[in-house]
């Protein structure tokens, strides 16, 4: 297919590109971007004056298999893995028509997670590209153990759990450097598998060519995780100027996941969220902005992600992540730079994320200007993936 973009604004991660500009795909690939119109007599054209083409969006940490409602967890432990594959298909959907074409997936049950990348991968369900991660290796007992959890005691049994994912067909490995907010019984930033152990699980998917990223929720569990060798701290609770430090050294991402903490601690127990949980976020959410501004001012590289199908989260909600790292300090720029540039970097996709004459063609076209208020990134009018029209007017 070629497809012919017209008279339209020109924005990525590096800024405005064209005020005006035609855009030429053909196949996959974005063929030709000018200011000076383009001439294509195999395309279908599309005048998109008014629109500002950006790239497709990006989610670094999301759960395509829980649902987003006040008790994420309950609603999958009652589900039966086919009710849980089925609904998980269609928030991939949902996803992909908010103009996010790419999710890390940081965990799932069941294999669920895996089983949709794949099946996207051959065109046999509608969604953004994937990248699954399948259960996270954590200790026994510890965050995510119910059902997403493979739970691992020791270096060699971190490893084997970390080789039974990739067996399995994972492309990330995700560690729980620390408890969480969302496991009952445990104290959410306690230290948990150690540096150790996330080392060998670590340098079992880096020998296979896919990255890390460890749950993290404080100063301790980040330090040992950034020890260890992890690409990216998801969350960041507690991260202090000394593992900021680090951070940079290593070229460690932080994954800062606002969005979530912003609604339970907004929403509470009266809309169903459990006790449990907003006991434990409201005492956090200042450590992680103050982990945000360390690594935003230090020039820690962060990737957009918005914990999507945590309380009243939704995967395809990345638009509403960034508009609060505007809120907390970040250009309009910079934040979509976090949303496509940045977060291909983390996934190791080196062929995305830029409005570039050889890059893929994922592409969104929104009403508005973005760079001028990010907000705009919500009034989606076009999205397409791979060169394929997904949605239009």
């Amino acid at each position: 297919m070629t497809l012919l973009l017209k008279n339209a604004r020109i924005a990525d991660g590096l800024g405005l590109r064209f005020a005006r500009a035609d855009l030429l795909v053909r196949e996959t690939q974005i063929a030709a971007i000018s200011a000076e119109p383009l001439d294509a007599p195999d395309a279908t054209v599309y005048d998109l004056a008014g629109l500002t083409i950006v790239p497709g969006l990006m989610n670094a940490h999301a759960h395509i298999c829980l649902d987003g409602s006040a008790d994420p967890d309950a609603t999958l432990r009652a589900e039966t893995p086919a009710e849980t594959a089925i609904r998980s298909a269609r928030r991939l959907v949902e996803t992909i028509n908010a103009g996010v074409t790419t999710i890390r997936d940081v965990g799932g049950p069941h294999g669920v997670d895996i089983a949709l990348m794949r099946m996207v991968e051959r065109g046999e369900i509608v969604g953004p590209r994937m990248l699954a991660s399948g259960k996270v290796v954590t200790m026994t007992g510890g965050h995510g153990w119910t059902l997403m959890g493979r739970e691992a005691d020791g270096p060699a049994e971190a490893r084997k759990a970390a080789r039974e994912q990739l067996k399995a067909g994972a492309r990330h490995i995700k560690v729980m450097a620390t408890g969480g907010m969302m496991t009952p019984g445990q104290r959410a930033g306690a230290p948990q598998l150690t540096t150790e152990e996330m080392a060998a699980a670590i340098e079992e998917a880096h020998k296979a060519g896919f990255k890390t990223g460890a749950h993290v929720e404080s100063a301790e569990g980040a330090k040992n995780a950034v020890l260890a060798g992890i690409d990216s701290v998801e969350h960041g609770h507690g991260t202090n100027e000394e593992v900021i430090d680090l951070m940079i050294e290593r070229g460690t991402f932080l994954v800062p996941t606002i969005l979530s903490d912003i609604a339970i601690n907004e929403r509470g127990t009266e809309y169903g969220i459990p006790a449990f949980v907003v006991e434990k976020c409201r005492p956090m959410f200042e450590s992680l902005l103050r982990a945000f501004e360390l690594a935003r001012k230090a020039g820690v590289p962060i990737a957009a992600g918005n914990d999507g199908g945590a309380p009243f989260v939704h995967c395809g909600d990345i638009a509403g992540e960034i508009e609060l790292y505007v809120r907390y300090g970040m250009t309009p720029t910079q934040a979509l730079r976090s949303a496509t540039e940045n977060t291909a970097k983390l996934f190791g996709l080196c062929n995305v994320g830029r409005l570039e004459a050889g890059y893929t063609a994922d592409l969104l076209a929104v009403a508005g200007d973005p760079l001028q208020d990010i907000s705009a990134l919500r009034q989606v009018r076009w999205v397409i993936k791979e060169g394929a029209i997904i949605r239009k007017p």
